[in-house]
């Protein structure tokens, strides 16, 4: 009999452990540190190819993706705003990143459209997005340990 009741606590901790460690906001936030994480290797990449004759700048597509589920109620996706400040998600997200090659007109005689300006600031940009996703993250984490401890 205690056998029993030690295999029913530990699938009852393992679930709670599970639901709380793949919580829909933990998941967007793993998700979009990825994207970020992915963006700052294409920008770097980028960068490193400023002087490569025919380069085509590359892009990830990803926050736009995010906003157009957010927008449109994606099935998919199973998010919804309930407030303009809040996101609701209802379980896992179906949601990647995607590279693009920009391929617009380049206004270099060598065909390459990187401008090393845009792109460092691209950077700058990211970096402080990651950072802020980090300590959404970190609060994320402080407040479960709050909720199982009872003590920050």
């Amino acid at each position: 009999i205690n056998d029993n009741k030690a295999d029913i606590y530990q699938d009852w901790s393992d679930k709670m452990l599970e639901r709380l460690f793949n919580s829909p906001t933990s998941i967007l936030l793993n998700k979009s540190m990825d994207a970020a994480t992915l963006k700052n290797t294409v920008i770097a990449d980028n960068i490193a190819n400023v002087d490569t004759p025919n380069f085509n700048r590359r892009e990830v597509i990803f926050q736009e993706k995010l906003q157009n589920a957010l927008h449109r109620g994606n099935a998919n996706l199973d998010m919804r705003l309930t407030n303009k400040r809040h996101i609701f998600v209802k379980s896992n997200l179906n949601l990647e990143p995607e590279i693009r090659e920009i391929s617009k007109i380049s206004y270099r005689n060598d065909g390459n459209n990187v401008d090393i300006d845009v792109e460092s600031a691209k950077m700058a940009k990211n970096k402080l997005h990651y950072d802020a996703l980090a300590q959404t993250m970190d609060k994320e984490i402080k407040l479960l340990r709050l909720a199982i401890t009872g003590r920050g």
